[in-house]
C-alpha cells in the first residue's frame, strides 16, 4: 500500500506540471500518478465504509448510505456501490490485501460484486471461499478479462452448467418505455435473458448491416454515437415491415426468431462433452450462454461453418470488393473475441473489418488481410497514425504507434 508521503508526494508532482506545456510522456506519467492517487483514495473509502457498517450495527439511526452520500455530495447510486465494495472486501480479505498493495483495483472489486449478485447464499458462499484464486487472477488480468473468468468461474460452479440461472433469467426479464418531459424523445429501458437478448441483437445487427452496409443514412451523427443511433433506426425497422427477413408465414417481429442466424465460437469438447478448464464459449458479444442452450441453439439455428470450402463458400475475395463479405465477418468473430488490438475489450460484433495493408494502397479483400477493429481503434489507425501487422500463423497483432516502439500480444 502506498504511504501517505508517497501520496503526498505524487499530489505535489500532478500539481506542479503545467497541463499546456506537458509532452505526452509527460502525460502519461501524471496519468500514473492520478491512478496511484485514486486507489489510495478508493482504499481509504473502503475502509471508511467497513466502519460505518460497524458503527450502524451499533445504532440504527446511522446509514451508511446516507452518510457518503451527503459527505461526498454524490448519488445514492454511488454511495451503494461504495458499501457494495467494503462489504465483498470483508468477505474476501485476499482481494482486500491485493487492492491495499496496489496489485488490483475497485474495478476488480466490482467485478466480483456484479458476479455474485444474482446468486443465492450458498452458491455466493462456494464462490468467495475461493478468495487466494480471486486474488491471484485479479492481480494478472484485466479488469474486462477478470470479469469474465469469474462468470465462468460462476457458470462452472451450477451442476446444471448454467440452466438453473437462465431460466431464472428468464424470469426477471423486462421492458418499460416512457416520453421523457424534456426532451419529448421516447425513452426504452429493459432487460433480457441471454437467450432471448442474443437473439434479439443478432437480428438486430443483421437489419442494421443489411440496411446501413453500404451507406449510412442522412441523419446519421459522426463518432461514438453512430452506432446507438443506427441500432436506434434498426430497432424501428425490426418492429415494421422495413425489418422483415422475408421468413415465410412470419410477422416482421417473429420473422427467422426460431431460425435466426446467430454466430456462436464454442470448442467442439465442450459442445460434446461439457464444459472443462479451457472452455470457449463466444457469442461475438459481451452475452453469455449456458452450454446446453449452445447445444440446441447449433440444432435450431442456421449454422454455416467458418471453414474454408465447408460449403462452397470462398471467403478470400482478393480485389473483387473492397468491403468484406458476410462470411469474412462471420470468419473474423470465429477467429477474434474482440478488437485485434492488443488488450483492448470491446466485442467483436462492435467492430468493423479493416483491410491491414489499405485497399487503397493495394491490399486485397482476403482474411489474412483483415482484422476487426473498434471505432476508437480504427480512428487510432487511419486518422492516427497507428500501423499494424498480423502474424499469420495465430493471428496475433502487433501495434507500431508514431514515435514509440512496437506493441504485441504477449
Amino acid at each position: 500500500m502506498q504511504s501517505v508521503h508517497d501520496i503526498c508526494s505524487a499530489v505535489r508532482a500532478v500539481g506542479a506540471t503545467s497541463s499546456d506545456e506537458i509532452s505526452l510522456e509527460g502525460v502519461r506519467q501524471a496519468l500514473h500518478k492520478l491512478a496511484l492517487i485514486q486507489a489510495w483514495i478508493d482504499t481509504q473509502k473502503i475502509l471508511l465504509g467497513k466502519r460505518l457498517d460497524q458503527l450502524a450495527s451499533a445504532s440504527p439511526a446511522v446509514m451508511p448510505e446516507q452518510v457518503i452520500a451527503a459527505a461526498c455530495a454524490s448519488s445514492r447510486a454511488d454511495a451503494r456501490r461504495d458499501m457494495r465494495r467494503a462489504r465483498m472486501l470483508s468477505e474476501v480479505p485476499q482481494l482486500e490485501s491485493a487492492l491495499h498493495n496496489g496489485l488490483i483495483s475497485t474495478a476488480h472489486v466490482d467485478a466480483v460484486v456484479r458476479a455474485t449478485q444474482q446468486l443465492d447464499s450458498r452458491d455466493k458462499q462456494q464462490l468467495l471461499v475461493q478468495g487466494e484464486w480471486l486474488a491471484n487472477i485479479a492481480s494478472h488480468a484485466s479488469p474486462d478479462n477478470f470479469s469474465r473468468a469469474v462468470k465462468a468461474a460462476v457458470v462452472r460452479m451450477g451442476e446444471d452448467e448454467g440452466v438453473g440461472r437462465l431460466e431464472q433469467q428468464r424470469r426477471r426479464t423486462w421492458l418499460r418505455h416512457w416520453v421523457d418531459r424534456d426532451s419529448g424523445m421516447v425513452c426504452m429501458h429493459g432487460e433480457f435473458d441471454p437467450e432471448s437478448g442474443l437473439r434479439l441483437v443478432g437480428r438486430l445487427q443483421r437489419t442494421v448491416e443489411r440496411l446501413f452496409h453500404e451507406r449510412a443514412p442522412q441523419t446519421c451523427p459522426d463518432g461514438s454515437a453512430k452506432v446507438a443511433h443506427l441500432n436506434a433506426l434498426g430497432l424501428v425497422a425490426l418492429a415494421t415491415s422495413a425489418g422483415s427477413t422475408g421468413d415465410e408465414g412470419a410477422t416482421p417481429l417473429t420473422a427467422g426468431y426460431a431460425r435466426a442466424e446467430i454466430s456462436v465460437v464454442v470448442d467442439y469438447r465442450t459442445l460434446a462433452q461439457g464444459l472443462h478448464r479451457n472452455s470457449v464459449i463466444r457469442t461475438g458479444t459481451d452475452i453469455d450462454l449456458p452450454v446446453e442452450t449452445v447445444r440446441r441453439m447449433a440444432c435450431e439455428a442456421r449454422i454455416i461453418p467458418v471453414v474454408m470450402g465447408s460449403s462452397g463458400v470462398v471467403l478470400d475475395m482478393g480485389r473483387a470488393t473492397r468491403l468484406a463479405s458476410r462470411q469474412q465477418r462471420r470468419a473474423l468473430e470465429a477467429m477474434h473475441a474482440t478488437c485485434a488490438v492488443p488488450s483492448c475489450a470491446v466485442p467483436v460484433a462492435q467492430c468493423q473489418p479493416h483491410h491491414v495493408e489499405y485497399w487503397n494502397s493495394g491490399g486485397p479483400t482476403d482474411l489474412d488481410n483483415l482484422v476487426p477493429l473498434c471505432d476508437q481503434h480504427h480512428r487510432c489507425v487511419h486518422e492516427g497514425g497507428w500501423r499494424l501487422a498480423v502474424r499469420a500463423a495465430d493471428r496475433r497483432v502487433t501495434v507500431t504507434q508514431p514515435g514509440r516502439r512496437a506493441a504485441g500480444v504477449p
